[in-house]
């Protein structure tokens, strides 16, 4: 089947247009008919420190609308989703009224005889609570009568095959991040090192939201074993959030605090230094009431040519081939850890090749090209 815009209309309901969606969703307007539906824009402008409002920047010639929540339900989404179109796209189980939200269309697209696409990136559940389980139960019945869903990666496609999904109606259609190097990445490094009074000094990095999720505690707890092994090693933390108070006392702590440097927010201009700076990228994750879904630092760091280190929590260790590109170690464990982080900074030639190959992987995996072949195979399967 040749897919075009003249083809199929699709209806897409979406929580927000992020930064890095922007170029995927300009894509698919250029492929199909799309009418995109953004119905939690104010959370997430909260949650992530952006600003998006009725206009989105970005999102010139893309046929999209912000509509608002009423008792926790998108009403304006549903009627939308009553209307004419061909596939329709979505779906989350995030909160409760986001479940009830979901069932309401799946209800509505299944009696209008529509294709249903999910899109999501759940791989992992620690489910301890009632309420939890009952939502897991019906988020099997919803992904069991999707006609398609899409994931991020063999992690989140194995999340739903457990659940009984056929495996032949889900696509992996990869997560992207638009962080490109520009020349200003270059001189914004030299500046960087410079107002740090950095000399040679391995520099070890982390990105993200300061919050439980993260395991930073773990990190500083890593480094302080490293600094028993390499002292010209420092740690640069980037991101703000409700433990910074707490990481910042632990690094006193653990006496480490004349080696860490907390930047708080940086605007996304200026983190192309970073990566630029840093030796080796960390992630050490740890799973709370959920797993970390499938952050886009990760590709951020590989695209920047650096090698990488995970958790086993975090939804992107299938991008991770361990001594290829970084390695995967064991949440909540600064030993193990440590020791990946040493073998790293003491071995050159082996941080060298682990980015050289991290480059590698994004450039054949993880492109805007990768996310439409993925959303086209979704499609095609539909068999329109």
């Amino acid at each position: 089947m040749v897919v075009n815009k003249n083809e199929t209309k699709i209806l897409f309901v979406h929580h927000t247009a992020m930064w890095f969606r922007r170029p995927f969703f300009q894509a698919l307007s250029k492929l199909y008919n799309v009418e995109f539906v953004f119905t939690n824009v104010e959370s997430y402008n909260k949650t992530y420190d952006i600003k998006l409002s009725q206009v989105i920047p970005g999102m010139d010639d893309v046929n999209y609308k912000v509509v608002n929540k009423k008792w926790g339900i998108s009403w304006e989404a549903i009627r939308r989703a009553m209307g004419n179109y061909d596939i329709f796209l979505g779906g989350s189980w995030d909160t409760l009224t986001d479940v009830m939200e979901t069932l309401l269309y799946f209800i509505i697209v299944k009696f209008k005889r529509r294709p249903f696409i999910l899109w999501r990136e759940d791989w992992d559940w620690n489910v301890q609570s009632t309420k939890r389980r009952l939502v897991k139960i019906l988020v099997g019945f919803l992904s069991r009568r999707a006609n398609a869903i899409l994931v991020p990666g063999s992690k989140h496609m194995e999340f739903f095959t457990k659940l009984g999904v056929s495996s032949e109606k889900i696509f992996i259609m990869p997560n992207v991040s638009n962080l490109t190097l520009k020349d200003d990445d270059y001189n914004n490094q030299i500046k960087l090192r410079q107002e740090l009074g950095l000399k040679d000094e391995k520099v070890i990095l982390f990105v993200g939201r300061l919050i439980d999720l993260k395991g930073v505690q773990f990190l500083l707890k890593a480094f302080s074993k490293l600094q028993q092994r390499m002292d010209n090693v420092v740690l640069i933390i980037v991101g703000d959030g409700s433990c910074r108070g707490e990481l910042e006392n632990l690094s006193r702590k653990l006496h480490v605090n004349d080696k860490v440097y907390f930047r708080g927010n940086v605007d996304n201009e200026l983190l192309g230094a970073y990566y630029l700076l840093c030796n080796v990228f960390v992630l050490p994750s740890i799973t709370t009431h959920h797993a970390d879904a499938c952050p886009l630092v990760v590709n951020e760091a590989m695209y920047f040519s650096k090698p990488v280190i995970t958790s086993d929590a975090v939804g992107t260790t299938f991008m991770i081939k361990n001594g290829i590109n970084g390695f995967v170690v064991p949440e909540r464990n600064p030993e193990a850890l440590c020791e990946a982080l040493c073998k790293i900074l003491s071995d050159s030639e082996l941080e060298k090749r682990m980015g050289e190959s991290s480059k590698i992987i994004i450039n054949e995996g993880f492109t805007y090209q990768n996310m439409i072949d993925g959303f086209n195979q979704a499609v095609n399967y539909l068999n329109l």
